[in-house]
């Protein structure tokens, strides 16, 4: 088992299902919804990496999730219901393992001895209906986040975001891999310690 400790989750956004390299900022552009002027700072992303895996987890601020909605047309009602749930995004590298199985029900979130049940897919339809989004960005939606099952062949990877309740304070993250065709391989453990989500800055 391999244990990260460290850096606090200032608050977890996700990255585009299937794609490893993240875009760092959400300048204006084309198709943005204007501010922030500003470049955001990009908070630091905790991270594993061995001879077989490459884990990122990438942070962004609630500024920065507002602004990436905003910029494909979400309105603000649907965007209220995300913020009020915490985003993690990681980014897995399969490097030199045959075959790795990522498989969202074998990951664990806790805090303390308490078991953090993670929001599926089907929380959100009653959001959207409640807050009048098209079905057109439902679906936007949907393909940010992790794919709830996945087998990584070598120097493939995914990216995604995986949503639970928010916390308020620290929480553990537990990700267990199966590993070959069969799912009979070793299992590869990575453990990211004292994640936290916020829900605005300092």
């Amino acid at each position: 088992m391999t244990v990260f400790k460290g850096i606090s989750l200032r608050y977890a956004w996700l990255s585009l299902a299937g794609v490893i390299t993240v875009a760092p900022a959400f300048a204006d552009g084309p198709g943005s919804a204007g501010p922030p002027a500003m470049p955001v700072q990009q908070p630091p992303s905790p991270r594993y990496e061995d001879a077989q895996v490459k884990v990122r987890v990438v942070m962004r601020t609630p500024d920065q999730l507002t602004a990436f909605y905003l910029g494909r047309g979400f309105n603000r009602a649907a965007i209220d219901k995300i913020l009020e749930t915490c985003f993690i995004t990681p980014i897995i590298h399969n490097k030199a393992l045959d075959v790795l199985w990522l498989e969202l029900d074998e990951w664990q979130f806790s805090q303390g001895d308490k078991v953090i049940t993670r929001i599926g897919r089907d929380y959100w339809p009653e959001k959207w209906r409640e807050a009048g989004l098209s079905q057109a960005h439902q679906s936007t939606f949907g393909w940010t986040l992790m794919p709830e099952v996945r087998d990584l062949r070598v120097d493939e990877g995914v990216g995604g975001s995986v949503v639970i309740p928010r916390q308020t304070g620290p929480f553990r993250l537990v990700m267990k891999f199966h590993t070959g065709a069969d799912k009979r391989g070793p299992v590869k453990t990575v453990v990211f310690e004292d994640l936290k989500c916020v829900s605005d800055l300092p």
